[in-house]
């Protein structure tokens, strides 16, 4: 595992940017053996976008081994090195959240096309995780900046079922929960080609908060927006647009994915279940550890970061504390 430069340094980044190296090169063979990696390893911020009021997306650059493991449905445990609470320490709970990955690509810039592929150079991968402001930790990640640094280890959790050739998709989100409904239509897509049918809904708060909008478009056969107040889209929840869609849909060949706020998706997988279509949900639960240590994350009997993120609806719909909001 490589990893290069970061573009630039905050006071104190050298001693980061020998930790990754060192980390890079020891975590080789843990990778080899797990297929992730179970402590955080310092990676470098080569770019942030601003997606929608209060919403980034950091993109890290990460070894394309990391990159190459993960599956959509998965998580990150993420660490702030210069979060002033957590600390450099990790001995509090405040110091690692999980996140979804939102998008992946390679970064070509600065390549010698003619020389490129002679010498092996395919690029820098860049993992992108998308944010919102929600709080202490997660405010402190949206206003990071271009070469700082932040830690990752995994990937943990269940993946989405496969889709199959012939097959349909229905991805329904509700906020922040778009990334991990963006790498599966994204995955999709690029596997199947037209051979997949995606139809996407996505729910806002409002207007401003709207993000990943035009790269769902690109992927979809349809895409549908709601919001709380009607500033874009059908004013309303995603499940009013999602019970006119599953009636038009065959249940034998159908899978639906939700990601989203509990409250949200219980409504949307009671309706897939009631219709007959197979449904997952991915989960948020707090989720300190994600080794399965704290016990913190469970949902009725499960672990959510062994046996989740990703769960059965029909089986979630039987367990009394799912559909709650959830800190």
């Amino acid at each position: 595992m490589t990893l290069a430069t970061s573009p630039q340094t905050r006071k104190g980044d050298f001693d980061l940017q020998k930790l990754a190296n060192i980390c890079c090169e020891r975590m080789a063979t843990e990778f080899t053996k797990s297929g992730k990696i179970l402590a955080p390893i310092p990676l470098p911020i080569m770019e942030i976008i601003h997606e929608a009021e209060s919403v980034v997306t950091i993109w890290l650059q990460v070894p394309a081994e990391l990159a190459a493991a993960y599956k959509p449905g998965q998580f990150f445990m993420c660490w702030n090195p210069y979060d002033a609470e957590g600390g450099m320490g990790r001995t509090n709970f405040n110091s690692e959240k999980p996140y979804s990955v939102g998008d992946i690509k390679i970064d070509r810039t600065g390549i010698d096309e003619t020389t490129a592929a002679d010498e092996g150079n395919v690029g820098n991968t860049l993992m992108g995780f998308t944010i919102k402001d929600l709080g202490r930790q997660s405010g402190e990640l949206t206003r990071m900046s271009k070469g700082d640094w932040l830690a990752l280890r995994g990937p943990f959790g269940t993946t989405f079922p496969t889709p199959t050739s012939g097959s349909t998709l229905v991805l329904v989100s509700g906020g922040i929960g778009s990334t991990p409904m963006h790498m599966m239509a994204r995955e999709a897509r690029n596997k199947l080609g037209n051979r997949v049918k995606i139809h996407a809904i996505m729910g806002f708060r409002n207007s401003s908060e709207a993000h990943y909008v035009p790269r769902m478009e690109g992927l979809c056969d349809s895409l549908t927006i709601t919001t709380d107040d009607g500033t874009q889209g059908i004013h309303g929840y995603p499940t009013q647009p999602l019970e006119e869609l599953l009636q038009g849909l065959d249940s034998d060949n159908c899978t639906l994915l939700t990601c989203g706020p509990e409250p949200m998706m219980k409504p949307v997988l009671e309706m897939a279940v009631t219709a007959g279509i197979d449904c997952y949900a991915a989960m948020e639960r707090y989720l300190p550890c994600a080794i399965a240590v704290c016990g913190l994350c469970m949902v009725g009997n499960r672990l959510t970061c062994r046996q989740g993120p990703v769960m059965e609806g029909d089986w979630l719909l039987q367990q009394s504390d799912f559909g709650q909001h959830h800190g």
